[in-house]
């Protein structure tokens, strides 16, 4: 029980220092999280995962794709607060695939193995 408490308390520790800078990562998962309503602990998942691909777009220079994507993500992406759901896709289009894609090329391109799948 205490290291759970413990732990909650770190998570939302590292979440409060790593929204004091304003990433592109923080920007994403600001929209999504008020858009899906997230509980404090989906909202440390849901910024550690895009936190994670920001790190990974910059590890392999691919900071440019990283920005032209998540700015996609915030221009085109739209809440249905119906369903409370945060997605670039309408009429099964992904408005930011293309984005998605350059920075996925991007990243295989500079990675000896491929780069990761996300």
């Amino acid at each position: 029980m205490i290291r759970t408490i413990l732990v909650n308390a770190a998570l939302l520790l590292g979440l409060a220092v790593a929204s004091s800078g304003c990433s592109r990562a923080q920007v994403v998962c600001d929209l999504v999280c008020e858009c899906q309503h997230c509980s404090d602990e989906d909202e440390v998942k849901t910024c550690e995962q895009y936190a994670t691909r920001e790190t990974v777009a910059d590890a392999y220079d691919c900071g440019d794709a990283w920005t032209t994507y998540t700015v996609c993500v915030e221009e085109r992406g739209t809440c249905d607060e119906k369903e409370a759901n945060f997605s670039t896709v309408k009429d099964n289009n992904d408005a930011c695939q293309d984005e998605e894609d350059a920075l996925n090329s991007c990243i295989d391109a500079a990675s000896a193995h491929d780069g990761p799948r996300f």
